[in-house]
């Protein structure tokens, strides 16, 4: 039968806590304040990103790894809404040259940017379905004397851990 692994809380009470072998979370890292838009986003992607970033904030699942995919949402979105208005303008259909009618060029694109808009936002917990299996970390605690016990959080040098000895 395997051994249990030892969890990082038990490991720092312990002392084997070892740093070098912990998780970097420094990229995966949860963003707290909306990031600026890109600059290369065009007027329209930039509303989406400052639209939905709070959003992707609130619920915890944008982070500074995650900002290109979130960059081709709001691309995608903004295509969404220019071929949208694209449609509203100029209709549903388009004339032939013998005289009959066919779908506008558009309405395929308009369908392609939705389907991609609703993985893409699945990905980031933003529609109703996806926010049920969103599972992400609390927020770091911001009081030091909440960190005591809390896996991950102890350091050496930090004073309120010189209780234990050693």
């Amino acid at each position: 039968m395997p051994a249990h692994r030892k969890s990082t809380h038990t490991k720092l009470v312990t002392g084997t806590l070892r740093p070098d072998r912990q998780p970097r979370a420094d990229v995966a890292a949860r963003l707290t304040t909306p990031p600026k838009p890109p600059a290369q986003l065009g007027p329209r992607a930039a509303a989406e990103w400052r639209r939905i970033a709070p959003a992707a904030i609130a619920i915890g699942t944008l982070t500074g790894a995650d900002l290109r995919t979130f960059e081709l949402l709001a691309q995608t979105l903004a295509t969404e809404s220019e071929t949208r208005e694209t449609l509203t303008a100029e209709g549903l259909s388009v004339g032939t040259a013998d005289g009959g009618r066919k779908a506008h060029p558009a309405l395929k694109a308009m369908e392609v940017a939705r389907a991609q808009a609703a993985r893409l936002l699945a990905e980031f917990g933003l529609s109703p379905k996806a926010r049920q299996g969103v599972d992400v970390l609390p927020p770091r605690a911001t009081n030091r004397f909440s960190r005591i016990g809390v896996a991950g959080h102890g350091r050496a040098d930090d004073p309120l851990l010189e209780f234990g000895g050693s």
